[in-house]
């Protein structure tokens, strides 16, 4: 594949390491979270999407959405509450 004919996209990822594309959700390696990245892809053969960052590749894969909702999840609130001032 020659990768100078590949559609480019720039994203950026979201805290739940996904990236949208065309409507369609993909999970993005946990390092680019928060960043914005080069997506380089063939329109009709998604399989072969990748992040080019710093001259690799690194896979984008559909997001599996039964996967997720069986992903354990923490109940603790994340709030900071050291951080809150207030007087007593």
């Amino acid at each position: 594949m020659v990768e100078s004919f590949l559609n480019r996209i720039t994203r950026k990822v979201g805290k739940d390491s996904a990236v949208s594309i065309d409507k369609v959700s993909y999970d993005v390696p946990m390092q680019f979270i928060s960043s914005k990245v080069e997506i380089r892809f063939l329109p009709d053969d998604m399989s072969c999407a990748f992040i080019l960052y710093e001259g690799e590749h690194y896979p984008i894969r559909p997001t599996d959405k039964n996967e997720n909702c069986r992903t354990k999840r923490s109940n603790t609130p994340s709030i900071d509450y050291s951080r809150i001032g207030g007087e007593g």
